[in-house]
């Protein structure tokens, strides 16, 4: 006990803007992307240079899933690379800081406020932004299956940046999930926005209906049942 007490407060503490946990979805972090950014600045605050194997480690992923996510920060100009070779060089997250200031909202992608129209220029701009979301590549089997929802499954364009978008807010980068989404507002046949907005109304409605069903009879006096036949037949 006494040597994790000791560790404990040799290890310091690593502070954060409450703005930022506020808001750091509105700055197109992803919960992955906040962790990532707190060992960061860890690491160079200490001194210690932030490389990816290092981070690796610590957050036991891949090197190249480091690589990737810290290539879609600068991307989307929330970081940028001081120094002159990979030996020096550090990462300044002053521009992500610039925005959360400004109060400049950076949406988890292009997702948000984008309006497609079905074709080919549809489908490239869905795959850019499944690109943008993963922060790679994808590769030519997923390439395939995004091709499959407009050919086979026919979804539409604009369902599909909506069931990204819920995907991205549930954390999950996944073509296996975002398909899933499409495929249940099909069978439940949610064609639109406002019908998916309408459908998670209702059932918030339904699951509240039985509690409260359940609290109302809890207050009420049980009935008792009067037999209907003639006490001299009992």
């Amino acid at each position: 006990m006494e040597a994790n007490l000791q560790r404990y407060l040799k290890a310091g503490h690593t502070s954060i803007s409450n703005d930022l946990l506020l808001h750091y979805r509105q700055l197109g972090l992803d919960n992955d992307d906040l962790v990532l950014y707190l060992e960061i600045q860890r690491l160079q605050d200490s001194g210690d240079q932030a490389t990816p194997e290092i981070l690796a480690r610590i957050m036991q992923v891949t090197s190249q899933s480091i690589i990737d996510r810290i290539k879609s920060l600068l991307k989307r100009q929330l970081v940028q690379i001081q120094g002159r070779n990979r030996q020096t060089e550090s990462y300044d997250f002053t521009p992500m800081l610039n925005k959360l200031i400004a109060g400049k909202a950076v949406s988890d992608s292009a997702v948000e406020a984008t309006t497609l129209s079905t074709g080919a220029s549809s489908r490239r701009q869905v795959l850019q932004i499944l690109e943008q979301e993963f922060g790679r590549m994808l590769s030519p089997m997923e390439m395939q299956t995004v091709g499959h929802w407009f050919d086979q499954d026919h979804f539409d364009p604009n369902m599909m940046l909506l069931a990204i978008q819920e995907a991205i807010a549930n954390n999950a980068r996944s073509l296996r999930y975002i398909e899933a989404i499409l495929a249940n507002w099909q069978r439940e046949n949610l064609t639109s926005p406002q019908a998916v907005e309408m459908a998670k109304v209702k059932r918030r409605a339904v699951s509240y209906a039985p509690s409260t069903a359940a609290a109302t009879s809890q207050n009420q006096s049980p009935q008792v049942k009067i037999p209907s036949g003639k006490i001299e037949d009992m």
